[in-house]
């Protein structure tokens, strides 16, 4: 039976909007659950531990090596650049403003993700298409990564800054006072309450995303789905970081 292109062209714009309602009402109840004590009960919270020790502490040692090295690396190769062109008083401040509040939030996201989809995916991938049918079963995961990406941040912000005094000032304590006014003026009420609002929506994008999973009754090849999951969050953290550019040019 032929079918005019306009009602078929209506017909794929329903089901995609149809199915982007059905994520949204699941990250709804996602993230409404994740607030209501009744709902965590012993076995749930045993599994959100769980969880966040995968997501989280099997992962801090990699991750602390990686935010020592490319924190020395990189805070050496802007302190020899800045120097050659008599900008060594910008180099540190460069360094907190580009490393530590752009670059390694989204690092410590993609970290926990690298780890978080393929969970998700190994258990959550059986469950029935509907919202509310895995509820019980998501959660944890949802408490789980989003706890994993605010620790490994904060973590990760600490020793990058821990390490960046030694290669600028050496291991005296003559430059502590003037390094942490430094802080201070860098990280101002503004940017840290626009900072911890990145990593918190950062944190439930990578605790949703990956449980959406749940949703998708398809029986496709576990890879496409894998990437479809990873693609849908990617998506989800461009958006987080380009609003948070914006934000920050007003």
């Amino acid at each position: 039976m032929y079918r005019h292109p306009q009602a078929i062209h209506n017909n794929r714009l329903f089901r995609w909007l149809a199915g982007h309602y059905r994520y949204l009402s699941f990250a709804a109840l996602l993230l409404i659950a994740s607030f209501s004590p009744s709902i965590h009960d012993r076995p749930t919270r045993q599994s959100s531990a769980r969880v966040l020790c995968c997501a989280a502490w099997q992962t801090l040692p990699g991750y602390l090596l990686a935010c020592i090295l490319l924190s020395a690396i990189l805070t050496r190769i802007v302190a020899v650049s800045a120097d050659s062109y008599g900008l060594s008083h910008l180099a540190l401040e460069a360094i907190l403003q580009v490393f530590v509040v752009e670059l390694l939030p989204l690092a410590s996201t993609l970290f926990v993700a690298m780890r978080a989809v393929p969970m998700a995916m190994l258990h959550l991938a059986a469950l029935p298409g509907r919202p509310g049918a895995g509820l019980q079963e998501a959660l944890p995961y949802v408490v789980g990564n989003s706890a994993a990406v605010v620790i490994l941040a904060i973590v990760g912000g600490i020793v990058s800054l821990t390490v960046a005094y030694p290669v600028f000032h050496g291991f005296n304590q003559w430059g502590l006072p003037a390094y942490s006014r430094l802080i201070g003026q860098v990280f101002d009420p503004v940017l840290a309450i626009a900072l911890s609002l990145k990593i918190l929506f950062f944190a439930v994008a990578v605790g949703i995303a990956p449980a959406t999973v749940a949703l998708d009754p398809s029986r496709r090849d576990t890879g496409q789905r894998e990437m479809q999951v990873m693609v849908r969050l990617l998506l989800i953290l461009v958006l987080i970081e380009g609003s948070f550019l914006m934000l920050r040019r007003f």
